[in-house]
């Protein structure tokens, strides 16, 4: 088999973690860590295997954790590599200062945010140990964290306990300042058919919204929407477009394995480890890499004769993998979720098409929109120039 180049690759510093999430799966808050050695080795190897270019995301547990470790890494890839190797973040941000916000910034280290919408429905799940929510605390900081990065990503992960708040927690997380949205399903709960029927009815409230968001001129990004969306303006979605795992993309455990994706890793144990393709040490095991590529790019039977094929959530291996123990068994979930979700979409795109709303066709239709959007907004605001594209 023809491997990839590594493009993008999970580097995960530590399985420690200050908040006790519902529903991670990033294993058990153990104190393993990634020693600066095992970095070190680990940026050789990326290096080696990216043909010179790749993007790393610093992954946890909480990665500013080991801050200390962050920056002795950024130092060795700027002495041994220049600018080839850029930097990533996944955060919970309740250790986020200014001190450290203005290092990212300054070492172009971009990130994302973990922060569930508004605060009943962020602190029914993303805690302490001791229970308390973190929701004040991030909200907190998020003047600082937008005025450096207005383009700062909010990840959100939508779970049956707290679905009834969907709308308003993505609304309220556009109105704190954030363009971008990216929210998924927790798929590994258990949905119940009155858990979907509010979701429904939540996503075709935020349906409105959406519209008169674009119709406004606003600039949002919704994943649930933008990604669907994508799909009936342009085309599907090919083989690795979404999820190219143990090819193109891959995730580093602390202890230097190798995995196909971050959501392997766990606890990174002898039992984790059957998961593994390798280690940075010596190299890709590539029958093991060749297995999951195989597995992953294999067609679903399921999918086969769907309308929605190509179009929906089951491209990604790492989800019906957490799901179901297999990279292409679809959990029943997933099918449902986009039988329900896909009708709304395309109905919001077709009345957004119809009334000619200069933003959606700019957006989906225009390949120069990331470009020209970035400009706008830097002659709007000079912060602009320290932020990353406005489009993807």
């Amino acid at each position: 088999m023809e491997f990839q180049t590594v493009k993008y690759a999970a580097l995960c510093l530590t399985h420690n973690c200050n908040l006790r999430c519902r529903y991670c799966y990033a294993g058990d808050k153990i104190k393993n860590r990634m020693t600066y050695e095992t970095a070190c080795r680990a940026l050789d190897f990326l290096h080696s295997q990216s043909g010179g270019e790749c993007i790393i995301t610093f992954f946890g547990g909480e990665p500013l954790l080991e801050f200390n470790l962050i920056k002795k890494i950024i130092k060795y890839s700027k002495a041994e590599y220049g600018e080839a190797l850029a930097f990533r973040m996944s955060t919970n941000g309740t250790l986020l200062d200014k001190k450290k916000l203005e290092y990212l910034a300054a070492n172009k280290i971009f990130f994302v945010l973990s922060i569930d919408g508004g605060k009943e429905q962020h602190d029914a799940v993303r805690h302490y140990a001791d229970q308390r929510g973190s929701y004040d605390i991030i909200t907190s900081k998020l003047a600082d964290i937008l005025a450096i990065n207005p383009y700062t990503i909010a990840v959100s992960v939508i779970v049956p306990e707290t679905v009834q708040y969907l709308a308003e927690g993505v609304k309220s997380l556009f109105e704190h300042g954030f363009r971008y949205v990216l929210q998924t399903l927790d798929y590994s709960a258990v949905w119940k058919k009155k858990d979907i029927a509010a979701l429904k009815r939540q996503y075709k409230e935020m349906a409105g919204y959406y519209f008169e968001e674009l119709k406004k001129g606003h600039k949002i990004y919704y994943s649930p929407f933008d990604e669907r969306i994508k799909t009936w303006a342009q085309k599907p979605y090919g083989k690795g477009d979404l999820c190219d795992l143990a090819n193109s993309q891959i995730a580093i455990a602390a202890s230097g394995q190798i995995y196909p994706c971050v959501q392997f890793v766990g606890n990174d144990d002898e039992k984790q480890r059957d998961n593994g393709i390798g280690d940075v040490f010596t190299g890709f095991d590539k029958t093991r890499r060749a297995y999951y590529i195989e597995q992953n790019y294999m067609e679903k039977e399921t999918c086969r004769e769907c309308a929605l094929n190509g179009r929906c959530a089951t491209y990604c291996g790492c989800v019906n993998w957490r799901a179901t123990g297999q990279l292409n068994q679809i959990p029943p979930i997933i099918c449902e979720h986009e039988r329900m979700l896909m009708p709304i979409v395309d109905r919001t795109a077709s009345r957004l098409w119809k009334k000619n709303v200069e933003l959606f066709r700019r957006k989906f239709y225009d390949k120069s929109f990331a470009i020209s959007s970035y400009i706008e907004d830097c002659m709007i605001s000079p912060g602009g120039t320290n932020a990353q594209n406005s489009q993807d």
